[in-house]
């Protein structure tokens, strides 16, 4: 049994001990693979050492109070202390461990600081330190390369950031080690439970912040913690794609589409559901039939497919779906030809997931950088680099009833094959989305992190 496989048996037999002990191993590995990844990009780009920094606090304008903080995601890449400021990692070249340096702090009005799990801290030399002069200290003068969003080190401007090691961090990034996957699949895990709990309230008539809190009481999680702003649309609301605005009033429920995940030692899971209120409607149906083609897609997957071809038969899908509903009043081909589609689904069918909700790498053709525009035709595409093994993916395909592209549909030249009375029916509804998490593991075995989470809830 591969050992992140071990891992699922061990938790689902409630031994959490032997859980974290697994996990500690898997960071352990994660972390030698990762130091072997990026000495090598050291040697490619020419620098004797890369700093890693968490980032800082901000204060906010004219006031006494800093933003909730959050790591960056190259620093989530290398340990999951994801609340803790000022920290830095430092990969040498000739090392055989990474350095980590911690900022020593006595704050009797703050909360102490975020410390690493149990078993983790054998990956690093840890560096306690008071002065960012201690750390200079450490570094390697004028051969450093500094990867955070401030230069608080004083690097030079050219080591600050450089592209050149920027796009080779990104480029390793699609292939997500056992420890990542293990951390996107406990991230679904814990998501599903919130999920259930959000259906729950929109079938007792609850407001959007009402659902949404009932969400984030049963992932135990505060606002903050969240990988992403939960998108939590009632009725029409759903048809607006990152709906954050949520509503304080009831509304009389119709649908429901919750985009929400769970954040696990900084990797995010990214899930989406569709729900009606009434059972055997016709929206009802629709999503069902969406649910099936989702399912189709994701089955698409695997090492060398295009996303771009796999993002074309979801459209085909989707205009498919719209036939057998009765909101197209043509034919399949004609339909796919005139990219009708596009109308009702205006987005990608996915992207990568990892330390990034929208994780970086998607339309890297190569670790020079070089990108791989998407199509003429689907400019909204993130993920166009053909998949290799170990990356994850969402798969997300959506059908909605937006009236500002049903608008300029009206207006356009296909304004006679849309059965007008039946997106009047609909709009009412918003739209659909369904999304899951998957893996495309190494011998072409497409993992679907998501439907496996919800079969266990």
């Amino acid at each position: 049994m591969n050992t992140f496989h071990a891992l699922d048996a061990q938790l689902s037999v409630t031994n959490p001990h032997a859980y974290a002990d697994g996990l500690a191993q898997l960071y352990q590995r994660h972390v030698a693979e990762k130091m072997s990844r990026f000495q090598a990009i050291l040697v490619a780009t020419g620098y004797r050492e890369m700093v890693i920094g968490s980032g800082s606090n901000k204060m906010q304008f004219q006031d006494d109070m800093a933003y909730a903080f959050t790591a960056n995601p190259y620093f989530r890449e290398w340990l999951p202390l994801t609340t803790r400021a000022d920290c830095y990692v430092q990969i040498d070249a000739t090392a055989s461990k990474p350095r980590l340096f911690l900022l020593a702090v006595e704050d009797i009005w703050h909360t102490a600081p975020e410390r690493l799990p149990e078993g983790f801290e054998q990956a690093f030399e840890i560096v306690e330190y008071q002065t960012v002069d201690q750390v200079l200290q450490h570094l390697a003068t004028g051969n450093s390369a500094l990867i955070n969003e401030t230069n608080e080190l004083c690097v030079p401007a050219e080591q600050h950031n450089p592209q050149a090691v920027i796009d080779q961090i990104d480029y390793q990034r699609l292939g997500k080690t056992h420890y990542e996957q293990a951390c996107v699949r406990e991230a679904n895990r814990r998501a599903v439970p919130a999920h259930r709990a959000a259906q729950q309230a929109f079938l007792a008539g609850a407001s959007e912040v009402q659902i949404a809190a009932a969400y984030l009481a049963a992932c135990d999680s505060r606002e903050s913690e969240m990988p992403y702003g939960m998108i939590v649309g009632v009725n029409e609301h759903a048809a607006v794609l990152h709906h954050h605005n949520l509503f304080k009033q009831p509304q009389t429920p119709r649908s429901f589409l919750i985009d929400a995940g769970v954040e696990f030692n900084g990797y995010a899971s990214d899930i989406t559901r569709t729900y009606a209120y009434h059972a055997g409607g016709d929206f009802a149906a629709m999503i069902k039939c969406m649910n099936v083609k989702q399912l189709k897609l994701c089955a698409e997957g695997g090492i060398g497919r295009n996303p771009a071809d796999i993002h074309a038969l979801s459209q085909r899908m989707i205009a498919e779906v719209l036939i057998e509903f009765g909101v197209l009043r043509l034919s399949l081909e004609e339909a796919v030809a005139a990219d009708i589609a596009g109308y009702f689904y205006p987005h990608g069918l996915g992207h990568h997931l990892g330390a990034n909700v929208h994780d970086k790498g998607g339309q890297m053709a190569n670790a020079q950088g070089d990108r791989l525009a998407p199509p003429e035709k689907y400019p909204n595409l993130r993920a166009t680099a053909p998949m290799v093994a170990n990356q994850i993916h969402t798969v997300e395909p959506g059908l909605y009833f937006i009236p500002a592209y049903l608008d300029k549909l009206k207006a356009g030249n296909y304004a006679h094959c849309i059965n007008w009375r039946a997106v009047e029916d609909y709009t009412p509804y918003g739209g659909i989305r369904i999304e899951d998490n998957i893996i495309v593991h190494p011998d072409n075995r497409l993992e679907n992190l998501t439907r496996d989470a919800f079969a266990v809830e």
